[in-house]
Parts: C-alpha cells; sequence; structure tokens
C-alpha cells in the first residue's frame, strides 16, 4: 500500500503521516501496527526524498550551473554538518541561512557558507558566491520561496515520539 500516493505537497505529506502514526502507532493499533509504522515511516522519507529531488532538479532545469547529480537530498550533509553548531538554521527556498551565527562564523566559512551584512546571516547554496542584489525582504523571500526553521530539539523530540522497538 502507497500511504503517500495523492499528495502534492510537503505539508500534505506531513499532515498526513501524523494522521498515520496515530492510527498505527503500536499503543493504539497493537503489534500489527508496529510494521505498518516502520512501512509509514520508510514511505514518508521517501516521498521526501523524491519531492525534494524532483523540486530540487526543476528548480535547475533552465539554469546554467546545476548541482551535483548524485544530491538526492541536497543539503542533507551540510545540515548533518552544521545541526549541532550553536545558531538558528532555516532554509528559504535552495539556501541555508545560518542566523545568530556570530560564534561558529569560521567553521561556517570552511563549509563554504558567506555573510550577507544585508541579511546578516551565513548563507550556503552548495555553489560559489555571486554578487546579486535583491531588494526583497527575508519575509518577502520567505513568503514567495518558501522556508523551514531546522531545529535539532524538535527532531529528537519527533524520533523519541516514534521511536519503535524493533
Amino acid at each position: 500500500m502507497d500511504y503517500f500516493e495523492h499528495c502534492q505537497s510537503v505539508e500534505e505529506a506531513k499532515k498526513h503521516y501524523r494522521e498515520l502514526l496515530k492510527q498505527y502507532h503500536p499503543d493504539h493499533a497493537g503489534p500489527e501496527g508496529e510494521a505498518a509504522t516502520v512501512e509509514i515511516i520508510k514511505q514518508f522519507n521517501n516521498f521526501l526524498n523524491s519531492f525534494m529531488s524532483n523540486s530540487f532538479n526543476s528548480y535547475y532545469a533552465d539554469k546554467e550551473w546545476k548541482p551535483a547529480t548524485n544530491a538526492v537530498t541536497p543539503f542533507q550533509e551540510i545540515l548533518k554538518k552544521i545541526i549541532d553548531l550553536d545558531c538558528e538554521i532555516e532554509i528559504i527556498g535552495y539556501w541555508i541561512y545560518c542566523f545568530k551565527s556570530k560564534e561558529v562564523r569560521e567553521q561556517l566559512k570552511a563549509l563554504g557558507f558567506w555573510f550577507s551584512g544585508n541579511r546578516k546571516a551565513w548563507i550556503y547554496s552548495g555553489r560559489p558566491k555571486r554578487n546579486i542584489s535583491s531588494h526583497e525582504t527575508l519575509d518577502e523571500i520567505r513568503a514567495k520561496k518558501g522556508s523551514q526553521k531546522v531545529s535539532r530539539e524538535k527532531e529528537e523530540k519527533e524520533k523519541a515520539a516514534y521511536r519503535l522497538v524493533v
């Protein structure tokens, strides 16, 4: 059974994912719910990887520069490296922004981030910095491209809430 075949967006898939986990959680559905929960988690992760890959590839379809083709989730590796740093991480469109990151600026610079004085953040796009001036505010960019804050605490709480003993 493909639990996420009808989902058209990440938000829709997340909502459906939460509903399914509540429905099939082993505390509610018993032992057969455990196998279903494992499959739901697997399919959700596959959906996200596929959705991100398709979105990422379609975004760069008409661009001169393209990311490496083996990057299924383009920011996965860089996020693993910065997730424990003491800064606020936000993905806005296809860029990673690190706010309140003065103490970790050297680590970010070594990873390929550059500092934007206008945005007051270290920024990563996976390619060398280009001088592009934008008159849009961060809120306008968030509204236009979408944004997601990355939180280590939230990630750990979610894992703990749905941890399975396999």
